[in-house]
């Protein structure tokens, strides 16, 4: 078979060698992976063999290097895992997950390579970004026990291993539901939808079997705009029930079984380790260091929010009975007559805002910011790639030096989970010289089906703003050593550069430049500008509360040192916290794939409300000085972007904007408190 040699011989093409996309099935995954991990393998035999104590150049750099082919296979499986899945890749992945996880915790878990790394942490002459490389390192081997017993090092191996394969089956039955799931509508239940989202509607109607009907996908990005405008109150209901109860529906599919025991084994994980609670081993490697410290964060927004979300609510009601509605608002009435509120108050229509929103233009706005503030330039650039919607740009200097190669997936498809995520094909790399990263930002936007241009939200445009700067931040990347380099960095940081460039989106040279009428090519008027930004936070309480009730959940259930059981303990804690009955999570538990389909946000989502702390304080010092002025933006470059793991964040913060993070800030830009509060 000719795809699996293309894949695990070097790669060839621009920027360092490109991955051969348009060669790649499951079979080729399947040769590919066991030859590069039994390769992997010998590689490591050899290193273990050495005859020594341990230097940073016989160890640490090796490690830093291992399995080179093993990485960059494993990219393009995790890639096709999220965006092109199929029955065949999903078999492929529970065989695969549980293989590479004991792969890994046979290499953090080896006593002797453990020994010789904390050899060099303490007798190494090291520089101050390996003594960094090196600790992170000793973070991973203790991770899988390196530093305990035979017995409690093999029982963490077990509990890694057989979570492997449950974030696998969770990720699976959520992606089922949203795949097969739809609501049906006829042509009287389309009233007050945009055009482009009737044209989805349409196209998703044929792909599940009824061209002359329309269906709503189980998606956020086709699920919201039906809550929020569409005046069929016994729809929306269905609507809401369909998407928030992914997970729980049906029984081939439910997950809460999956999140009971994934949360019994990180919990038992946690104590062998040497942790209260898996909350408490997670957060001792962050920004905020502890739970009660992410808690605390917490607490504080939350009583603001709810206050803020009270006063919305009863303009709600308000609305509500001048309408004729007399009984107590639901969670699926919230955003519809909060999206009324907004239309009185700020006369904003969404339809009127979405024709200067272009999918197109948005994007060539957020490549113009970065060339203005950078000095990059983003073309097109021919290289392979796995499908027709996915376009691929060569991002360069001002010099025109290569930065990296970037792709963008922005549309929603069969096989493609929900949300919108930053990958990578290869992270930036210093080999002789530096190797360019390829970087991949992956959405859920609705394509048309008659071919028109996307019409974005503005939510879908925060977004595109959002995942382009966790692009920029892999993109920037210039580090030495690989287990340090692009997105590397403490999860309560990692959020920091994707929520500070959504702020670009709304600056006023941008907008002029690019939102343009779809039909007449004319610039967003200023007056639609105005009510546009004084409406903002319409409804940043109820915004605010949805996000704060996932994260404390997430956080609570990870603090608990007894048994969880998540099919009473979201209603228990959010009682207890006094969530209003019209706010649900963001992300119930029955589909909280931030935490349950992997480790990364697990007792980590509070870390948006971490990062947005600290880019409201940041984005003040660019509101000041201007958010194209070149000497910010480079410091900004030099400080945060392109220096990866290699320092602590919240000295790069420090350095960046002088003095630690304040709370006001992010208070005042949420509207929580008066704009004149400090």
């Amino acid at each position: 078979m000719n795809a699996t040699p293309d894949l695990l011989r070097p790669w060839t093409g621009p920027m360092g060698g490109v991955p051969p996309l348009d060669k790649v099935d499951v079979p080729a995954l399947r040769l590919s992976l066991d030859a590069a991990i039994e390769d992997a393998q010998v590689e490591l035999a050899a290193l273990r063999a050495l005859d020594t104590e341990g230097t940073f150049s016989d160890t640490v750099l090796p490690l830093d290097r291992h399995a080179d082919v093993l990485e960059l296979v494993e990219s393009v499986y995790y890639n096709w895992a999220w965006a092109h899945a199929s029955p065949e890749l999903r078999e492929l992945r529970r065989e695969m997950e549980p293989r590479i996880s004991a792969r890994n915790d046979a290499l953090y878990g080896d006593t002797a390579l453990y020994a010789r790394v904390r050899n060099v942490a303490e007798n190494g002459d090291l520089d101050t970004i390996q003594k960094r490389l090196v600790q992170r390192m000793l973070e991973r081997f203790e991770d899988a026990g390196a530093h305990l017993d035979d017995a409690t090092r093999t029982r963490v191996a077990q509990i890694n291993q057989r979570l492997s394969t449950l974030y696998t089956d969770f990720s699976d039955r959520v992606m089922a539901d949203e795949e097969e799931m739809v609501t049906w509508l006829d042509a009287d239940h389309l009233h007050g939808l945009p055009s482009s989202w009737v044209s989805s509607a349409k196209a998703a109607a044929a792909q599940h079997g009824d061209a002359d009907r329309w269906a709503i996908q189980n998606t956020r990005s086709a699920v919201e705009p039906f809550l929020t405008l569409s005046p069929h109150r016994a729809l929306r209901e269905q609507v809401w029930r369909t998407f928030y109860g992914r997970g729980e529906l049906r029984e081939q599919t439910r997950t809460l079984p999956l999140g009971h025991e994934i949360l019994a084994l990180r919990a038992e994980r946690a104590r062998l380790l040497g942790f209260a609670t898996h909350a408490h081993k997670v957060l001792s490697r962050t920004m905020a260091a502890t739970p009660d410290v992410a808690m605390g964060l917490l607490k504080q927004v939350w009583g603001a929010a709810a206050a803020t979300f009270k006063r919305e609510l009863a303009a709600m009601e308000g609305m509500a009975r001048s309408e004729g509605f007399a009984g107590p608002l639901e969670p699926w009435d919230v955003r519809f007559f909060g999206e009324k509120v907004r239309r009185r108050d700020h006369d904003i229509d969404p339809n009127e805002l979405q024709q200067y929103f272009q999918l197109d233009r948005l994007r060539d706005g957020m490549f113009w910011a970065a060339s203005k503030c950078f000095g990059w330039t983003v073309t097109p650039i021919d290289v392979p790639k796995p499908h027709p919607d996915i376009e691929t740009y060569a991002v360069r200097d001002e010099e025109g030096a290569d930065i990296g190669i970037f792709h963008f997936d922005p549309f929603a498809r069969s096989g493609k989970r929900s949300g919108a995520w930053m990958s990578v094909y290869r992270s930036q790399r210093w080999d002789s010289a530096r190797v360019p990263p390829i970087v991949l930002n992956t959405c859920n936007f609705l394509k048309p089906g008659d071919g028109s241009p996307a019409l974005l939200s503005p939510t879908d445009a925060r977004t595109l703003f959002h995942e382009f700067g966790h692009g920029m931040h892999g993109l920037a990347s210039q580090v030495r050593y690989r287990h340090l380099a692009g997105t590397s960095v403490v999860r309560d940081f990692v959020e920091f550069p994707s929520q500070l460039n959504e702020r670009w989106l709304t600056t006023p040279e941008l907008l002029a430049k690019f939102c343009t009428h779809v039909d007449t090519n004319a610039p967003i008027p200023a007056d639609l500008v105005e009510r546009m930004q004084a409406a903002a936070n319409a409804s940043s309480g109820f915004s605010t509360m949805e996000y704060l009730a996932s994260a404390v959940v997430d956080m609570a259930m990870h603090m608990s040192e007894g048994p969880v059981d998540p099919t009473t303990f979201e209603q228990q804690v959010l009682t207890e916290w006094g969530l209003p009955s019209q706010v649900v999570m963001r992300h119930r538990i029955p589909q909280f794939a931030h935490i349950f389909s992997g480790e990364g946000y697990a007792a980590g989502y509070y870390c948006y409300l971490w990062a947005d702390t600290l880019v409201a304080d940041a984005a003040e010092a660019f509101d000041d000085a201007g958010f194209y002025d070149r000497e910010l933006a480079r410091r900004y470059h030099d400080t945060v972007l392109s220096i990866g793991d290699t320092v602590d964040a919240a000295e790069a913060f420090r350095t960046f904007r002088g003095r630690d993070p304040e709370v006001t800030p992010l208070l005042r830009h949420r509207g929580l408190i008066p704009a004149s509060d400090s």
